[in-house]
């Protein structure tokens, strides 16, 4: 019930499921418990006026801001102060005076042809809202060239002092202003520069009010041109330069410094800084005026949380490790032991870089592969991150980016001479990360951060190989280099094979290369189909003279029954099972053995043992007894290792084999396994077997080519007429294997 899938909901999906909430319960106690949350800090509550009934000393540091009505009016004082810029405009006169000239040219001209209807005209068509009175005073060419020069006198006298336009007042809001003027700035004082109203005040001063005054000012009014304009932008930026320079805070208290003394009186500083200092600790993340149970328990829901996310893509994403229980436990105690390890490294007071991260990464990429390393290193740097001792950004990126190099080294990873190249790699992450997190404003030293980074790396990746055969043991896999030892020549298991049975171990031994060469072009593991091939007939020990690749002379199976054939043949692969768990050898190299001829019939004898029963009038014989123990191939590596066996050995049995008959041997072998339903239970893709043809093609053709024939030995080589050649006239070619089978 802990393993597999569940097939009823009671009891066997309740356990099943339960007992993987028991783990992330587990994991999450032991957490909260390894790393408890810091207590809470009692302030209370006080109001002003009261006494204060003891000592409140600030555990940490903080800013005591400022009221914000006090702010305000703190910032808009400081805008108000800044120095507004006005831009001079350098035509303003000019363009005033030229108006203005047009204008009292078109009053003449009108008053001429018209009269008085046609000077109304043209005070109407200027926008000047003139009354009948003012009129007929331009009507009296003596008033009005008075007028005239009144209002051209003006703009030439007042101009050059400077005149703000309309609605521009309001940026003036300091004594001073400053004017740039032909790429220059100065700094005038503002009673040196005249509004429009002032403009006009200071224009008419002199005069007796009237209608040739009111006039006037209607035409001043209308074509005075203002000569300075706000440069609006700047203002703005400077008026928000000035507010934000503003302090926020109205003073700092420090660390251990009295807040409040028991006895004394508490007014409305106090309590500011009683404010203060629980908004400051509430946005620390800690508890204030609570007990510390609820910060337990909401460590106890967080740790959860992440955990039960990190089951959830194993559930739905790798469902063969969700479904084996050990495989979770293996899973839980390598965090377990990570989280003991960060446990002393926060208790020494380590930096991050020394945390376990590459213990988890590497021992998980070997295990399993990179993917789940980088999947579980993101879950384990989030719940680090979760933990008091680890709550900074800074720390999980650290732990992230040295991990995560480590997950990607493994990929290379084959010896143990590898593990300084996997050491370099992860070291150098580490390098950049901190230097990346010192930019952004880290406080700490970079050369004893980078220095403890590397004893890390080289601690945690030798520890992490170090502990790999208990992890292969707790979770009954096999890694690579478990393979790769399983692989030598000197176990007992090959060299013995090499000694008694000297054919059949070169015939592994291509196999072997065969095999590999094919899992590389699909993907597979290569280390493993090398491993199964080295073992995959170890049973022909026991009865070497009774297969033809280790024969010298006569077949004994021409004098033995087909069933008695069948039987040896049969039982090289129930002895080979055998031997290998005797040598304990791991499951996943003694299903090569088991796996390697499948189910299918050893036909050879099959068809002889009919042909014999045919002639002796019995019934037909029981194919059972001619098929192999099987299973079928249950993975891509059996299966590959299935196809290299079949056409390794019918290659051997062929009579001058060529390229193009060892194609067309491939495709009936190929072919002959599909139809028989060898592979449905292997995970081989229509495109994962073109590949591996052409692999097999390409490794078999170079093997078998044409020799040229030397003249010292040309009687020993050359070919007399019928001798095997299949296509030789007068000679009955040897019979071949099946597709797909192998010669006794």
């Amino acid at each position: 019930m802990l393993s597999g899938r569940p097939r009823r909901l009671w009891p066997d999906a309740v356990v099943h499921h339960g007992a993987r909430w028991l783990l992330v319960l587990g994991l999450s106690v032991g957490l909260v418990l390894l790393y408890p949350s810091d207590p809470s800090v009692l302030i209370g509550r006080h109001e002003a006026g009261t006494v204060a009934e003891r000592d409140i000393i600030a555990v940490a540091a903080f800013d005591i801001p400022k009221d914000s009505d006090v702010l305000r009016a703190e910032r808009e004082a400081a805008a108000s102060a800044v120095i507004p810029t006005f831009i001079f405009q350098d035509g303003a006169r000019e363009s005033a005076s030229t108006a203005l000239a047009r204008f009292f040219t078109d009053v003449d001209s009108a008053a001429a042809v018209s009269g008085v209807a046609g000077i109304g005209s043209v005070l109407a068509a200027a926008g000047i809202d003139a009354g009948e009175e003012q009129v007929e005073t331009l009507a009296d060419p003596a008033r009005a060239e008075s007028i005239r020069e009144s209002a051209a006198a003006a703009i030439e006298g007042m101009a050059d002092r400077g005149i703000i336009a309309p609605g521009a007042a309001s940026e003036v809001t300091a004594e001073s202003l400053r004017v740039v003027r032909r790429g220059g700035a100065s700094v005038v004082p503002r009673a040196s520069v005249l509004s429009g109203r002032e403009f006009y005040d200071a224009v008419l001063a002199d005069r007796e009010p009237g209608v040739d005054t009111d006039l006037l000012r209607l035409v001043l009014a209308r074509y005075m041109v203002p000569s300075l304009a706000p440069d609006a932008a700047r203002n703005a930026r400077e008026r928000a330069v000035a507010r934000d320079s503003i302090s926020v805070t109205a003073g700092r208290v420090l660390e251990g410094e009295a807040i409040v003394r028991a006895n004394d009186q508490v007014g409305p500083a106090e309590l500011q800084k009683l404010e203060a200092y629980r908004n400051h600790l509430r946005t620390a993340g800690i508890p204030v005026d609570e007990s510390n149970v609820s910060g337990a328990f909401g460590g106890l829901i967080l740790n959860a949380m992440i955990l039960s996310i990190f089951g959830g893509l194993l559930f739905f994403h790798r469902p063969d490790i969700f479904r084996e229980f050990r495989y979770l436990q293996a899973l839980a105690a390598i965090t377990a032991l990570y989280f003991a390890g960060a446990f002393f490294v926060a208790r020494l007071a380590f930096p991050g870089p020394v945390l376990p991260t590459v213990f988890v990464t590497v021992a998980l990429a070997i295990l399993w592969d990179g993917r789940l390393a980088l999947v579980s290193l993101l879950v384990l740097s989030a719940l680090t991150a979760a933990q008091e001792p680890f709550a900074s950004v800074d720390t999980f990126f650290v732990a992230l980016a040295g991990g995560a190099a480590a997950a990607l080294a493994v990929r290379s990873f084959r010896r143990l001479s590898q593990t300084w190249l996997l050491i370099a790699i992860t070291f150098g992450a580490y390098a950049l990360v901190l230097a990346a997190v010192l930019l952004r404003g880290a406080d700490f030293e970079f050369l004893p951060a980078l220095g403890w980074a590397l004893l890390g790396t080289i601690a945690w990746s030798m520890l992490a190989i170090g502990f790999l055969p208990a992890f292969e043991w707790m979770t009954g896999r096999t890694t690579d280099q478990t393979l790769i030892s399983w692989a030598d020549p000197n176990r007992t298991l090959i060299k013995q094979l090499a000694t008694d049975a000297p054919g059949t171990y070169a015939h592994t031994i291509q196999v072997a290369n065969l095999a590999e060469a094919g899992a590389n072009d699909i993907g597979a593991n290569a280390a493993l189909c090398r491993a199964g091939a080295y073992y995959h007939d170890v049973g022909k020990m026991v009865h070497p003279d009774l297969f033809i690749e280790n024969q010298s002379g006569d077949n004994p199976h021409d004098t033995m029954t087909p069933d008695a054939s069948a039987a040896v043949v049969r039982g090289h692969v129930i002895e080979g099972v055998r031997m290998a768990r005797r040598e304990k050898v791991p499951e996943v190299i003694v299903d090569f053995i088991s796996e390697h001829h499948g189910d299918q019939t050893i036909s050879f004898f099959l068809d002889k043992a009919s042909e014999n029963a045919e002639k002796e009038g019995r019934d037909p014989p029981d194919p059972a007894r001619f098929r192999y123990p099987g299973p079928r191939p249950k993975s891509r590596e059996t299966a590959i290792v299935m196809l290299a066996d079949s056409v390794e050995s019918a290659t051997r049995a062929m009579n001058r084999p060529d390229r193009q008959r060892i194609t067309r041997l491939i495709q009936d072998i190929f072919a002959g396994k599909l139809d028989r339903g060898q592979l449905d239970n292997a995970a081989l893709t229509l495109k994962d077997l073109t590949l591996l043809r052409k692999r097999f093609l390409k490794i078999l053709a170079g093997i078998h080519h044409r020799r040229i024939e030397y003249p010292g030995t040309r009687h020993l080589t050359a070919e007399s007429p019928g001798s095997g050649d299949p296509e030789a006239p007068g000679q009955a070619a040897p019979q071949a294997p099946a597709a797909g089978e192998k010669a006794p």
